[in-house]
């Protein structure tokens, strides 16, 4: 719960229950000092949205490229990590130009559990494995289309599909572990008269996906939707990306905070300060939570600097 839901947790710790840590959070906040105004640029969502890019996601990593400009190494992959005798650390790259070696004070490491666990394995073994228990499932994203007059009577609302999505338990008897109205949730993401659907199907009880077809995985996704949301009797959907994912996203077992924190107290006492772990393992997995855990490892980045800085 602690590592899943963090938020949740943290309202049962301060306040005896859930209930009551919502009231003392509100508390709190209604005498803490007011926040920086709100940058009039940004958009003003109502209430608990969801929100995207007219372009898509990567337009927030292409964003932070083009300001970041030709610090941005695409292609660079990092082979080894030793420490120097400056007290920072020699990193060595694979890239389009060959080998290259560069030397830094501090290192953020925000691959995967299991990619860091390789690199970091000459360094210190017991972090090298408590960084590869952590289980990433396979899973595939599927998106399909289907002609708006597919979609069950029962599931519109004022002729229109809305909502967010659904989720699927296993005891429903699919193989598909939920669907996404992308559509209904964002404009112009399917021409009139359509429905544009994101589906992800896989997971830790359904590792078989990386062995399918892409066509394969769509007629599963088909079939599922077809019990539940689509008609039975409609028209074959547009396939329109399918993509699997070998090892998607880390799932937080119990013990997930324990691992993580055996982790960083072998590099810690193995001196290796300066070396962070970043990332959705060490974060969370939703967006707004990398976003929230990049602003808390750049702070520790920035304190671990200051040191060399007044010095």
């Amino acid at each position: 719960m602690k590592a899943a839901f963090g938020k949740v947790w943290k309202l049962e710790k301060n306040g005896g229950s859930i209930i009551g840590g919502t009231f003392k959070a509100i508390q709190e906040k209604s005498n803490s000092p007011p926040k920086e105004p709100r940058d009039p640029r940004l958009p003003k969502p109502k209430g608990q949205t969801v929100g995207s890019f007219k372009n898509g996601l990567t337009t927030l990593p292409n964003a932070i490229s083009s300001s970041l400009g030709s610090k941005v190494k695409l292609s660079w992959k990092l082979t080894t990590i030793t420490k120097s005798d400056s007290g920072g650390y020699n990193l060595t790259y694979e890239t389009p130009s060959g080998i290259v070696s560069l030397q830094s004070k501090s290192v953020v490491m925000t691959v995967p559990s299991y990619v860091a666990s390789t690199i970091l394995r000459p360094l210190s073994a017991v972090a090298a494995d408590a960084l590869s228990k952590f289980y990433y499932p396979p899973v595939a994203a599927v998106s399909i289309s289907y002609p708006k007059e597919a979609i069950r009577e029962e599931c519109l609302i004022d002729g229109e599909l809305k909502g967010f999505g659904q989720l699927h338990p296993r005891s429903q008897g699919v193989e598909t572990l939920g669907t996404i109205y992308s559509s209904s949730l964002f404009p112009n993401r399917a021409p009139p008269g359509r429905i544009l659907l994101l589906n992800y199907i896989g997971g830790a009880t359904n590792t078989g996906v990386t062995s399918k077809e892409e066509s394969q995985l769509v007629e599963s996704v088909d079939r599922d939707l077809r019990k539940m949301l689509i008609k039975s009797n409609a028209k074959d959907p547009l396939a329109l990306g399918v993509r699997v994912w070998p090892q998607a996203i880390p799932q937080f077992m119990i013990g997930h905070l324990d691992v993580l924190d055996s982790a960083k107290t072998a590099l810690s006492n193995g001196g290796f300060e300066g070396l962070f772990l970043g990332g959705n393992y060490v974060s969370g997995v939703a967006l707004g939570r990398c976003v929230e855990g990049a602003y808390e490892v750049a702070a520790e980045v920035t304190d671990h600097l200051s040191k060399y800085i007044y010095k």
